[in-house]
């Protein structure tokens, strides 16, 4: 049960660090940017389907015309009978028919660069205009090629449950079809988490962001269903009302896309986060908040092996000994010394206050000795991981270098006083 419970207590808190790195990077922003390429590029996206389903499939018109009908809905715009007629009837366009196909293809292209834009936020990388471009227009056309295939399966998928030997299943049919979308959509989704980064995210990593998507999506979904009502839309905005609420479950599902890989970033980065918030909280950096502080109120679950304890008096280090890790005080003080038999102590550090950074920064041996003053408690940072937290973390860099000046100064006035009094 225990178990469990830390299991939970450290979802909640990465996921509380996801939001705060979504809110932090403007996200809504972007999921914004990528509705409002869709309302431009789906249309004529759906446009180059249809025309690749009346030309695939022009032996059999019916079948044609009936796989369009899955795809009319979200639109409302769309005659099927008509559209069939016009496609079936036109001579074959040539060479010119390659600038509107173009335009198409240019068209969807602005939907695939807000998702590259967005997810260039989250995981940041070398900039290449080529691979940047490729990526975008890949992208793009791999979606349309998801839609085309999600139609053929659901096609043959409908034909294989309403066939005679399968019956039985007709009742769960909306649910196996719907699980069917869903599980579709979560490899777009994981191929888009996966390749569009300049810098690829691990797919152990991936898979949590995937699940957090679609699980959010499901829900919202649902319950937006429920409390609005297509009729009263329709009624208001006649075709449209329908384009419109379905715009507004593609914004939503963008928020949770944004959010998913933001929580990807976060699992990449799990320990350099987890300690860059407590932090936070535990040298009272934050606004206070309840409910914040009992949820970072101790070091999360995979910082414990990092942490240390030394009894009143123990040496934690001495100058010109050899390391690089750097140190955190959970509780207690500790006290500087310019000699490794510690007679000539020069400052005391409290709690909530680094030590051995010096070392870590210069890759060098210790320029001072460290005792505990009392018992200590602290989070032992290897160097690579301490040099992630600065780099994420721009609040403990800050506070870091304040902490040094202030060192320094002492330490000059230690100095100062000593030749003073010889």
């Amino acid at each position: 049960m225990k178990k469990i419970k830390n299991s939970l207590l450290l979802l909640v808190q990465r996921l509380w660090i996801s939001l705060e790195l979504f809110n932090r990077n403007g996200l809504t922003n972007h999921a914004a940017a990528c509705a409002y390429g869709f309302l431009l590029s789906a249309a004529p996206a759906l446009l180059f389907i249809a025309f690749f389903i009346l030309r695939t499939l022009a032996a059999s018109p019916e079948l044609a015309e009936d796989m369009l009908r899955q795809i009319a809905p979200l639109f409302a715009v769309f005659d099927i009978q008509d559209s069939a007629d016009n496609f079936f009837s036109v001579s074959r366009p040539g060479l010119a028919g390659l600038i509107p196909l173009f335009m198409i293809f240019w068209t969807v292209r602005i939907c695939a660069l807000s998702i590259r834009l967005g997810l260039g936020i989250i995981f940041p990388g070398p900039k290449s205009i080529f691979r940047d471009n490729a990526v975008t227009l890949g992208f793009g056309i791999l979606t349309m090629l998801f839609i085309v295939f999600i139609l053929f399966a659901l096609r043959q998928a409908i034909n294989f449950l309403y066939s005679p030997g399968f019956s039985f299943l007709n009742i769960y049919s909306p649910f196996l079809i719907r699980l069917f979308f869903m599980f579709t959509l979560g490899l777009l989704i994981l191929a888009a988490y996966r390749f569009i980064p300049a810098n690829h995210p691990k797919v152990k990593n991936i898979i949590p962001g995937v699940l957090i998507c679609l699980i959010f999506f499901m829900i919202f979904s649902a319950g937006f269903s429920l409390i609005i009502s297509p009729d009263r839309y329709n009624l208001l905005y006649g075709a449209l009302g329908r384009l419109f609420l379905f715009l507004v479950n593609v914004y939503f599902f963008f928020v949770f896309f944004f959010f998913g890989a933001q929580l990807i970033q976060v699992l990449g980065l799990s320990d350099a986060l987890l300690f860059a918030r407590f932090r936070r909280s535990h040298s009272k950096l934050s606004t206070p908040h309840l409910l914040l502080d009992r949820l970072f109120s101790a070091p999360p679950g995979p910082l414990k092996k990092y942490t240390g304890v030394y009894r009143k008096g123990d040496f934690i280090f001495t100058q010109h000994s050899q390391g690089q890790e750097v140190y955190y005080i959970l509780s207690g003080k500790v006290g500087v010394y310019l000699d490794t038999e510690c007679l000539n102590r020069i400052a005391f550090i409290e709690e909530g206050n680094f030590f051995g950074e010096m070392a870590s920064a210069t890759a060098e041996e210790r320029v001072a000795s460290i005792k505990a003053e009392t018992d200590v408690s602290v989070i032992i940072l290897p160097p690579e991981l301490f040099h992630t937290v600065l780099q994420i973390d721009p609040d403990t860099n800050k506070n870091l270098i304040k902490t040094l000046s202030e060192r320094l100064k002492s330490a000059d006035q230690q100095i100062m006083s000593g030749f003073q009094n010889k």
